[in-house]
């Protein structure tokens, strides 16, 4: 059955329901977690309104009830669209015409609660009956976004593989639901499921078993789906967010509140990955797996693909910066826990801003041969799923620096994604010969990550090690480009070589070289280290200046390649220098 057409108005109200709904549910956890449920003696109308001055749980209290009469109306609305549509969709149409009367429900039941004085109670059942609200409005939207595929002839293992997945897919939505409502009991103190409500419900163990479910459902559509893109990156999106649904358990009890609004867009994900998986069409018969090939005629897996596209080679550095900046800081020697933490939350924060920037730059990659191969060029992956894999993993990275580090950490993993992804990549790459320079700032925050991550602030040490990054990018990136600048003026690139030529780029090498070493050498008189350092970032800087005179003096291929090589060595080099003269000072 193919999907009638509708108004862009009866879209919007389908959104703007979703939206409200979800609004709601957030709202109706801070009135619980908050206790203002009570500041309202009535129901549907609040007598305290009137009196002055107005307390914050009155406010809340009513804004939450604002909230659900706003979805009442935009549901409403669709129901009587979805009504007069007598060809519609059943996904479409059935959903939206209980829509109403769960909400009208839900409405009854809060305020018989709320004359009885049962606030508990009104929790759990108002968070059921509105995730069942909000499921109502997500099934009709994805049933627009993809119409029935029509029937055709498959074979036997494709349609019993199609059965069991719709079956996990189905089985993970419910596991999520009962998850959330399991997570809720920390977010709402009022709200005791096992005494009051009679529902032995363990967050822990819920969300295990929702993780196993919706883990599961990913690997089966690894199997029988592979090629489908839309569903797998539906149900990594369902993973990622069971994850974040997880660290809200780490959160102090008064910001978990938090965990409402993850679940509700975790039950609305999982429930638009089973209306999918009912309706995007089948393949014709399951692919089979070529074994006989060799190994050399094979394709990079989807796997490595998605890996490469977080650009593992350009993490590791980073990740060697923020792994000695903790070392060196006065605070002592980081804890294992807090050291791994910082790694994964900066691998998620570099990989996503990896992917971001090879789904923006699909048509420079595809014009220049040292990157045609990516996945993105080469038509593997598209850009969409290699924007939404970016965007996950870097909400991801916000989530763990969050929970495991410090806000200032967070913060600054975060500027460096937007750095990277946004501002260079959009802007500073395609418009000016100056993109290396001013983006250079992206990959000198790794320093700052670690250094706050350990000690919560920051100081003249740390933002020293920013800047010596800062003027090591040039040197490093402009000797690449000497190499490549074909591909770069192909691909429309101003890069320095391209803009103003060999001589002056192979003269702004030296210049910026020797800011740097001289740089670096700042970090023993201001006291932040030792004679050790002093020596080793000498000599380092000494056989650096001399490869950056090479490329100044006689420009030839091996001279720069041999600057390029060198540079990733000696910044690693470098920030170990630093590790061992504070080891070694004690």
């Amino acid at each position: 059955m193919t999907t009638p057409s509708y108004s862009v108005t009866f879209r919007r109200l389908l959104i703007g329901g979703t939206l409200a709904s979800l609004a709601a549910i957030i709202s109706g956890g801070l009135v619980s977690a908050t206790g203002s449920g009570a500041a309202c003696t009535a129901w549907p109308l609040c007598p305290e309104v009137l009196s002055a001055p107005l307390s914050a749980p009155v406010w809340l209290t009513v804004a939450h009830r604002a909230l659900v009469l706003l979805a009442l109306v935009l549901v409403l609305a669709a129901s009587v669209v979805a009504w007069q549509r007598r060809d519609a969709d059943p996904w479409l149409r059935i959903p939206l015409l209980v829509a109403p009367a769960l909400i009208m429900l839900l409405s009854a039941l809060g305020g018989v609660m709320v004359w009885l004085k049962l606030y508990h109670l009104a929790d759990v059942w108002h968070l059921a009956l509105s995730l069942l609200v909000l499921a109502c409005q997500v099934v009709p939207l994805a049933a627009l976004a993809q119409p029935d595929a029509p029937a055709g002839h498959v074979g036997a293992r494709t349609a019993r593989a199609s059965r069991q997945l719709r079956g996990m897919a189905w089985w993970a939505a419910g596991g999520v639901g009962v998850m959330v409502l399991a997570m809720s009991a920390r977010a709402m103190p009022s709200l005791q499921l096992q005494a009051a409500a009679g529902l032995p419900i363990d967050a822990s163990g819920a969300l295990a078993i929702s993780a196993m479910l919706s883990g599961g459902t990913l690997w089966q559509i690894r199997r029988s789906r592979r090629g489908d893109m839309l569903l797998l990156g539906a149900a990594a999106l369902v993973c990622a967010l069971i994850v974040a649904e997880g660290m809200t358990l780490l959160l102090p009890a008064a910001q978990a509140g938090l965990s409402l609004g993850v679940g509700g867009l975790l039950w609305g994900a999982a429930i638009v990955l089973a209306v999918l998986v009912m309706r995007r069409p089948l393949p014709t018969d399951l692919p089979v797996v070529a074994r006989s090939l060799p190994a050399v005629e094979r394709g990079p897996s989807l796997l490595s693909d998605y890996i490469s596209l977080t650009k593992p080679k350009v993490i590791s550095l980073l990740l060697v910066t923020t792994l000695a900046a903790m070392f060196i800081t006065k605070a002592g020697t980081p804890s294992l826990a807090l050291i791994f933490w910082t790694m994964v939350g900066g691998y998620l924060a570099a990989g996503g801003a990896g992917a971001i920037n090879c789904a923006f730059d699909e048509d420079i990659d595809i014009n220049m041969g040292r990157t045609s191969r990516r996945p993105v060029p080469s038509g593997r992956i598209s850009a969409r799923n290699a924007m939404i894999f970016g965007l996950t993993l870097s909400a991801l990275s916000v989530a763990v620096m969050l929970a495991f580090t410090t806000p200032l950490a967070a913060l600054f993993s975060t500027l460096g994604i937007v750095y990277y992804a946004l501002f260079y990549t959009r802007w500073l790459k395609r418009s000016t010969w100056q993109n290396i320079v001013i983006g250079g700032g992206a990959g000198s925050l790794p320093p700052l990550v670690g250094w706050t991550a350990v000690t919560g602030s920051l100081s003249l040490p740390a933002v020293l090690l920013f800047v010596i990054i800062f003027y090591w990018t040039p040197p490093h990136f402009w000797a690449l480009a000497l190499v490549k600048q074909k591909d770069y003026a192909r691909a429309g690139v101003p890069m320095l070589p391209v803009v103003a030529g060999e001589p002056e780029t192979r003269w702004q090498i030296f210049v910026y070289s020797a800011m740097m070493v001289g740089l670096s050498l700042l970090l023993t008189p201001l006291g932040a280290m030792g004679a050790i350092y002093l020596a080793l970032a000498a000599l380092l800087g000494a056989i650096f200046m001399r490869s950056a005179w090479g490329v100044w003096r006689r420009g030839d291929q091996a001279a720069i390649w041999g600057l390029y090589k060198y540079s990733l060595l000696y910044l690693a080099l470098l920030f170990a220098a630093m590790v061992v003269d504070r080891l070694a000072l004690g």
